[in-house]
């Protein structure tokens, strides 16, 4: 045995980045990727962004997204990715219980959040300075409507015991849903 008699095999990394936008939650992926990847296996990078900019940044396709990127990431799991990234706004718990569900599902993937600025909502950067870090392609009032409803999650268990999100995902029937 290459890990020794009865030693478990390392626990592959589930990391969930959270943030508004502007605070550098694609370029801290990057950095984490670099940092946590493996020779041996391939790591990613999820966030709904992505397929966002595939289609222009339509509002109607939002839902559409986010449901390809659960998929993507499910299906990194089981493929056995290491580490799996996501990164998005996660404003509300509901917005990362299906991470962390499948994360805790999969068994053998220690889940980690971060909260972009680091210290936040402390450290937190003003709308302005989001604002201008997004060349102002994000209205203010956006900034404002997810302050407020900016829901604090000290640990993972802060997601998963959150009962609107529970009622929320419930009844769902994407494939991530085992």
């Amino acid at each position: 045995m290459a890990n020794g008699r009865g030693r478990k095999p390392p626990k592959k990394n589930l990391i969930i980045i959270r943030g508004l936008p502007g605070v550098g939650k694609k370029s801290h992926a990057r950095k984490l990727l670099d940092e946590y990847g493996r020779p041996d296996v391939a790591g990613g990078i999820y966030s709904a962004s992505n397929y966002h900019a595939m289609f222009n940044w339509n509002k109607f396709h939002f839902p559409r997204n986010h449901q390809w990127n659960r998929r993507d990431v499910f299906r990194a799991m089981k493929e056995g990715v290491d580490p799996i990234i996501v990164y998005n706004i996660h404003c509300l718990l509901s917005d990362m219980w299906p991470y962390v569900y499948m994360g805790m599902s999969w068994r053998d993937y220690h889940i980690t959040i971060i909260e972009l600025p680091e210290g936040c909502p402390k450290n937190a950067l003003s709308i302005n300075q989001l604002y201008r870090n997004c060349r102002g392609k994000i209205p203010k009032h956006k900034f404002r409507y997810w302050e407020n409803y900016w829901e604090e999650a000290d640990d993972i268990w802060d997601v998963l015991d959150d009962g609107s999100s529970i009622d929320r995902w419930q009844y769902e029937r994407e494939e991530w849903i085992l």
